[in-house]
Order: C-alpha cells, then structure tokens, then sequence
C-alpha cells in the first residue's frame, strides 16, 4: 500500500479517536457549561492535545515533535477552533439546529481543512 495512502488512513484514525473525545465531552460537559462557545472551545482543546501528539508521532512518524511542528499544529488549530466555535454558534443559537447535527456537519468541514494543512504545512 503506498505510504500517502496509510498515512490518510492513519490521520482518519486518530481524527476519529479525536473526535469520539470530542463528543463525548461535548455530551458529557453539556449540563455543566451553558455556553457553545465555551463548551465547543473545552471539548476542541482537550482533543487537540491528544491529536497533536498521536498526528505528529503515530500519523507522520515524527522521531519527535519540533517547536515549529507545535508552533504551525496551534496556528492551524487556533484557526479550526474559531471557525468551530463561530459556526457551532451560527448553526445551534441562531439557526436552531441540533448541538450534535450541527457538530458532525461542522467537523466534517473542519476536518478536510485540518487535514490538508496537516499534510502541507504543519508536520513537513
């Protein structure tokens, strides 16, 4: 199997272990923080942490994670969280639409971007 080809499949990996983090905070901080924004800003930055290390060294087999590696991944993730946040916000308190529906059609989205800069930018 040629190597881009594991190494997506490796990145869909850990984005989905990434994710079920994700949800099952969301679901589980849900009663204790009021607020999308806050609650899609807790739950995204404890996934973020366990996707930098397992992306950096389980997906592009990092021998380790450099400074400019964490530098680019919390540049890229900064930018995912706002646009996360900001359209968890749009589509949950100002469309109405379901806090877990409106979540997978915003992560599906965010996903394709985090990949991309990931391949092209982040751990290069």
């Amino acid at each position: 199997m040629n190597e881009d080809i594991k190494r997506t499949l490796r990145f869909g990996l850990i984005g989905v272990a990434s994710t079920v983090i994700y949800f099952v905070l969301l679901i589980g901080m849900r009663p204790f923080i009021d607020s999308t924004i806050y609650l899609t800003a807790f739950c995204y930055g404890t996934a973020m942490v366990f996707n930098f290390f397992a992306q950096g060294l389980f997906t592009f087999r990092a021998e380790r994670l450099a400074g400019i590696h964490l530098v680019r991944y919390v540049v890229m993730q900064g930018v995912a969280l706002v646009i996360n946040s900001g359209a968890m916000f749009v589509a949950v308190d100002q469309l109405g639409l379901g806090l877990i529906l409106a979540q997978v059609i915003v992560t599906a989205c965010v996903t394709v971007g985090t990949y991309l800069a990931s391949k092209n930018w982040v751990y290069i």
